[in-house]
């Protein structure tokens, strides 16, 4: 069923033409991870269906009202201003082809939802970090994976795309259909008036899966830490073989209550590892980086894919959010001396190591950014009331990525690390 929510207490011809197609329901926004903007539309559609789709996309061209699609609200950046919002929460279910080893899978779905849905039959999705994320716009923008050195892009694995284009017509968009457009919708996204409502994506053996994380408390968070950690991980990434990808992240974790006693108003260094192999396959790659720093904790083991949020245990809780991340060949030294040793407003910063089968070329075109770098570093910031203005946040973000990589390289930032409120 296709419900319709008032946001406005006005009547308006558009409003009378969607309640002439859709039952109404009470007022409310769309649910969003992302806290730090709100979407102000003038009615928002939580479709049931396809043509619950079709429905909202003519009406809305027919009245020249804008039309906003949410699903998850991870990567927000742009919140709707009026016209029609179309929540994808009832598109959201996921149908396992075992035999073909294909996931179909709604657009409104997060990839916990395919995770488990996947893990019955000895099956994995091309998922990232955190689970929670929505998997249509995970894939616009190309999908840096848990194994995306062995994996590849989570974008070349998709089979085909359904969607409802700008005139209300409802298209399977593949390769041999339209080549051009599958391209651009992985690794850019739809164009404004087209609704992508369901992905059909291959999937991989689930085993054997090994990784957790490697963590190690640099000092206060309000004081300058040890940057050598640093780098002795990306000195380790080097050499490695593509069955192996790794991440690392700097957290400065604030001293507040609510925080677990080990972690409050400590900076924290994490090297997430994810390896298509064995336990012991992982302890060999491991062993340099494992004799070169003393952890504070190690969790690389088994890994099934239902619990793979903990190889970066990112949060899981809305909050409001700003950050961007930018394409290098390798972290400029002296920036990684920044992250380790900066004090401020809390900052996070990520790297992901790429190469490995993330640095070849599809099978079929696309569009995604990345295959040509070395790393991904990002940097993300908290903002808000009790925390501080998204102004302070970004500059910090940008000091952050200006000392890890050339300035040229901001050319190259990466669509899918741009979080939160436009500059300005």
């Amino acid at each position: 069923m296709t419900t319709t929510q008032h946001t406005s207490t006005t009547d308006s011809p558009l409003l009378r033409a969607l309640t002439a197609r859709v039952p109404v329901a009470g007022d409310g926004p769309a649910a969003s991870f992302q806290t730090g903007l709100t979407h102000t539309p003038d009615a928002t559609v939580v479709p049931g269906g396809v043509a619950d789709v079709v429905a909202a996309v003519e009406i809305a061209a027919r009245h020249d009202a804008p039309l906003t699609v949410h699903a998850t609200g991870h990567g927000l950046s742009v919140p709707a201003a009026g016209g029609v919002l179309l929540d994808l929460a009832g598109l959201a279910g996921v149908e396992i082809d075992a035999g073909s080893r294909t996931a179909r899978v709604g657009a409104g779905a997060s990839w916990a939802r395919v995770i488990a849905a996947a893990a019955p039959h000895g099956l994995r999705p091309p998922s990232g970090s955190a689970p929670s994320v929505g998997v249509a716009g995970y894939l616009f923008g190309g999908g840096l994976g848990l194994a995306v050195r062995s994996d590849g892009w989570a974008a070349d694995h998709v089979r085909s795309f359904e969607l409802v284009d700008a005139d209300g017509t409802v298209r399977t968009v593949d390769a041999s259909t339209d080549g051009a457009r599958f391209a651009r919708l992985r690794g850019t996204g739809p164009e404004p008036g087209e609704v992508v409502t369901a992905v059909t994506i291959g999937l991989l053996p689930a085993g054997p899966l090994t990784g957790g994380g490697l963590v190690r408390v640099l000092g206060p968070a309000d004081e300058p830490g040890d940057p050598a950690p640093l780098h002795e991980w990306v000195s380790w990434t080097a050499d490695l073989p593509t069955e192996i990808t790794s991440g690392m992240s700097v957290v400065p974790y604030p001293d507040l209550p609510f925080l677990p006693p080990h972690l409050r108003g400590r900076r924290v260094l994490r090297v997430g590892v994810t390896v298509t192999g064995t336990p012991e396959r992982a302890d060999a790659l491991l062993a340099p980086l494992r004799t070169a720093v003393r952890w504070d904790d190690d969790t690389v083991a088994p890994l099934d894919p239902r619990d793979t949020a903990r190889v970066y245990a990112e949060p899981e809780m809305p909050h409001a959010y700003l950050g961007n991340g930018v394409l290098v060949d390798t972290p400029a030294p002296a920036g990684l001396d920044r992250v380790a040793t900066r004090t401020g407003p809390m900052t996070v910063t990520g790297f992901r190591h790429l190469g490995g089968a993330a640095g070849r070329a599809g099978s079929v075109p696309d569009t995604v950014r990345g295959r040509d770098a070395g790393y991904l570093v990002s940097a993300l910031a908290p903002f808000g009331a009790d925390t501080v203005p998204a102004g302070d946040a970004r500059r910090e973000v940008d000091h952050v990525l200006d000392g890890l990589a050339p300035r040229v390289a901001a050319q190259r930032s990466h669509p899918a690390f741009r979080f939160g409120p436009a500059r300005g």
